[in-house]
């Protein structure tokens, strides 16, 4: 699947180790959010909607996690106080949609860099997760979450 690159406000947390990756997505989120823009979030892959938030996580998990959640901006809204403002390169994807707890997501993103292995794909940045449903609102067996890692970056 083909990407745009798209403009986000971005937050980052440290995980201590992959155990406490959950906590720190979290955290990342509540303070994107917190963070706030102005103007607003737009966007949209493969059909399914818009798109408001993405992690973003290393390939390799460490003893510390670096991790990232951003804020897609629609075209002239720019990042709130205390908010990184960045571009999520764009390129061509391998991905899977996951159905289900984000407890889960790890055996679709294995599933997925498996899949890239076979096919001698080489990834490319972070593995990707963007969140089509809200937890607020929506179970957790329901949650449906893109799970995308970039195979071919695009050339300007």
């Amino acid at each position: 699947m083909r990407e745009p690159a798209r403009r986000v406000a971005v937050v980052r947390e440290r995980a201590a180790g992959p155990e406490d990756i959950g906590r720190a997505t979290s955290a990342a989120v509540a303070r994107v959010l917190a963070g706030g823009v102005a103007g607003g979030v737009a966007g949209g892959v493969a059909g399914e909607g818009p798109v408001r938030l993405v992690g973003l996580f290393p390939v390799d998990l460490g003893e510390v996690v670096e991790v990232s959640v951003a804020l897609v901006l629609e075209e002239g809204w720019r990042a709130g106080a205390g908010v990184e403002a960045g571009v999520l390169p764009g390129g061509v994807f391998a991905f899977a949609t996951h159905v289900g707890p984000y407890d889960q997501m790890s055996l679709t993103a294995h599933a997925v860099l498996a899949w890239c292995a076979e096919r001698r794909h080489v990834v490319r940045g972070a593995v990707r997760e963007v969140y089509v449903s809200d937890p607020a609102v929506t179970a957790p067996e329901e949650l449906v979450t893109q799970l995308m890692v970039c195979v071919e970056e695009e050339s300007w």
